[in-house]
């Protein structure tokens, strides 16, 4: 069964496991909705919400708590795109480039040339706080599954082959080729950066105007349309090319799960999207693959040991006297597995 573990009570047994892993597995990350508050607040039991109105034929209450859901991300991210001053945002974007930095350090620590220096980051998370993260990293590749060629349009389509690619530096004078670190971003639920163009998805990052206090329905239904995401809701697709792309993604999200010495670190998440907990928990059948689920409080502890329960290849870590995890904790769990405790940032 799934071991439970406070994070004050780590044993040197999971941090030299971990450790392995990291040096000689394949690295994947699962970042939720807590990873980015409190930019953001956490989604929430939202989609039962949107899902229970739906149900009792309270449509243009389910849609407007849907906007309200929506224009809870795209406020600040309003101010994130125009570089407004925010307490919050600058917070949790300091946290997530410390994340991003540990992560470039363990691989361009890893001793293996068998594997490559990547790490796979999944996150349902629409907002933009990775990327703009990733501005203050550049000894790591982000990809983020756009193609950025020379265009004289400049249009960047995104297709979900652009994952997994390898990316070299190469000297001019000398025989020398060293890889560069990279994170392959993957949306699962897509993002405030993609804009549906006919069957194609498209880059596109831009502040929207929330709408007024007297919104019609019709205002709420067209903002909505906006947005190139897997909505919250139990019915979860209304177009064909969201639900196309976002079953691609779960594709690649079995496969990565399905390889020989996977490592699964999730944070700030919790499995409440039920094809991303089935696709995990069939995942651990495969023997080697060992999961690492942060809980961020003592319920979510108690619903991962429900959910993984009859696994031994499932590693809770709970927090401890009643408080919750934060990034901050997250990231000093990374530190602890780098060298001399971090000392090589």
């Amino acid at each position: 069964m799934a071991q439970v573990l406070s994070l004050g009570e780590v044993t040197e047994d999971i941090q030299k496991a971990l450790g392995r892993s990291f040096q000689s597995g394949n690295i994947n990350f699962l970042i939720g909705s807590g990873a980015s508050m409190p930019a953001i607040p956490a989604a929430g039991p939202v989609e039962q919400e949107i899902a229970t109105l739906f149900g009792a034929g309270n449509e243009e209450t389910a849609r407007l708590r849907m906007y309200e859901f929506l224009a809870g991300i795209q406020e600040p991210m309003n101010a994130l795109i125009n570089e407004d001053e925010n307490d919050q945002i600058a917070a949790t974007l300091a946290q997530y480039t410390e994340c991003i930095t540990l992560i470039e350090t363990i691989l361009s620590e890893r001793r293996t040339t068998l594997l490559p220096k990547q790490a796979t980051i999944f996150t349902t998370n629409y907002d933009l706080l990775i990327e703009k993260a990733s501005i203050g990293c550049p000894a790591i590749k982000l990809n983020d599954g756009f193609t950025r060629v020379p265009r004289l349009d400049n249009r960047i389509e995104y297709s979900s082959r652009n994952f997994f690619n390898t990316t070299y530096n190469t000297g001019n004078l000398y025989n020398y080729k060293v890889e560069i670190p990279c994170i392959n971003l993957i949306k699962l639920h897509g993002s405030l950066s993609w804009q549906k163009d006919g069957d194609e998805i498209v880059f596109n990052v831009a502040a929207k105007d929330l709408l007024p206090e007297s919104k019609t329905a019709d205002e709420i239904a067209e903002f909505i349309e906006t947005f190139a995401v897997v909505l919250p809701q139990t019915a979860k697709f209304r177009t064909t090319l969201m639900d196309r792309t976002y079953y691609e993604l779960l594709r690649i999200y079995a496969n990565e799960l399905d390889r020989e010495n996977t490592l699964l670190v999730t944070f700030g998440f919790s499995f409440g999207d039920e094809h991303i907990r089935d696709i995990t928990r069939r995942a651990l059948k495969n023997p080697t693959l060992r999961l690492i689920a942060f809980a961020y409080s003592e319920a979510d502890k108690d619903a991962f040991a429900e959910i993984f329960a009859g696994h031994n290849n499932v590693d809770v870590i709970a927090p401890t006297d009643g408080d919750n995890i934060e990034f901050s904790q997250f990231n000093t769990m990374l530190r602890n597995l780098l060298p001399h405790g971090g000392a090589a940032i």
